[in-house]
């Protein structure tokens, strides 16, 4: 098993900095497009629809965040790839959620807000198709103002999970709702992915970012963990995103935040569609609701060995492919990921919590 490639860009414009890693890493990169353009395929959606959606997600970015459009017009020039592509990578979760079906297991998220003033203890798979099992890395970003943000993320994707030197961390899980597949889209929608990045850009803590993540209008459904430690205690809220509207959820009494691939809302459970198609991720949830009201207070090993759980244990929190499984089908667990809150770094384990020892870990701050 390799450790995760770690890639830091110093100080630099968007663009520049775009290019830089475009141009350090331009298989990479364009493996993931080349297997997104297989998935979309598998999924039904036409190429033309793939290039009209990548450009319209494009276009609103460019408007909302346009240091970010910047930095995705450098990461195509770097990587000699058309900007349509590098876009749709962006709104890979929104192609998918519109034109495809998602079946089988997601990721898992487990946050601990201690009540006695220490930090908060995160942890959370990230499951998703084995044809990227060497399609992510780790990505550090220097702001000009000295913000640092840590990203987990795929190859030409601006964001993912991850944690800036302000206070704030993040964590992500994939919806679904029937709202997904609506035929006219908020005009301005943002890609999720961006959403996530934006808000490590320019948010120090829950409150903030929890107002960002609401009041932007979205076109696929995501649920985005937060976690701070600000004035001495831990805060924590899930906001449950869908085009339909979107819901702060907090920590149950005991202090823990624990997300799967389901609303949780019932509002928003109404048009549930990842659920309805699998029971699996209520499953996951019963499993981390039952350990972690038997866990107390963890630390990050007893987090991560309560997600060490196999479907012959009650439910698929750690997820391995089938042999035969079809393209878009074969789930795996390519990695774990705690986030540090106050020292504003993370630590990432490539593959499953049930392979993870003190080796395999790789800390970036």
């Amino acid at each position: 098993m390799t450790t995760p490639t770690v890639f830091r860009s110093a100080k630099a414009a968007p663009g520049d900095r775009g290019q830089q890693l475009g141009r350090a890493f331009p298989e990479p990169i364009r493996h993931a497009a080349t297997f997104y353009d297989q998935l979309f395929a598998a999924t039904g959606a036409a190429p033309q629809e793939v290039t009209d959606w990548g450009l319209r997600a494009f276009e609103h970015i460019a408007a909302w965040a346009p240091e970010l459009a910047e930095e995705m017009d450098g990461i195509a020039r770097g990587a000699g790839l058309p900007l349509w592509r590098i876009a749709a990578l962006n709104a890979r979760t929104e192609i998918l959620g519109r034109f495809g079906r998602i079946q089988q297991p997601e990721c898992s998220t487990a946050v601990y807000t201690p009540a006695d003033g220490r930090p908060p203890v995160t942890a959370q798979t990230w499951d998703w198709h084995d044809g990227m099992r060497d399609g992510w890395f780790v990505w550090t970003i220097e702001h000009p103002d000295g913000r640092v943000v840590h990203t987990v993320t795929e190859y030409g994707i601006v964001g993912k999970i991850g944690v800036n030197t302000a206070g704030l961390g993040l964590h992500f899980n994939i919806l679904g709702h029937t709202s997904d597949k609506s035929a006219e889209p908020a005009e301005s929608w943002i890609p999720v992915h961006v959403l996530a990045r934006r808000m490590l850009d320019t948010c120090a803590d829950v409150p903030q970012a929890a107002a960002l993540a609401t009041r932007t209008p979205v076109a696929a459904s995501s649920s985005l963990t937060l976690a701070d430690h600000a004035a001495g205690r831990a805060g924590a809220v899930a906001v449950e995103l869908s085009p339909a509207g979107s819901v702060l959820l907090r920590p149950r009494d005991d202090g823990y935040l624990l997300r799967t691939n389901h609303f949780v809302d019932p509002a928003l459970a109404t048009g549930e569609v990842i659920g309805a198609e699998d029971k699996g991720t209520y499953d996951r949830m019963d499993v981390l609701q039952e350990r972690t009201a038997a866990l107390g207070e963890p630390d990050r090993a007893a987090l991560i060995k309560a997600l060490t759980c196999h479907l012959d244990e009650g439910a698929e929190i750690c997820s391995h492919p089938q042999p035969d499984a079809a393209l878009g089908t074969r789930w795996e667990t390519l990695a774990t990921v705690s986030l540090d809150i106050v020292r504003g770094g993370l630590a990432v384990h490539r593959g499953g919590p049930c392979t993870a020892d003190r080796e395999s870990w790789v800390d970036v701050a």
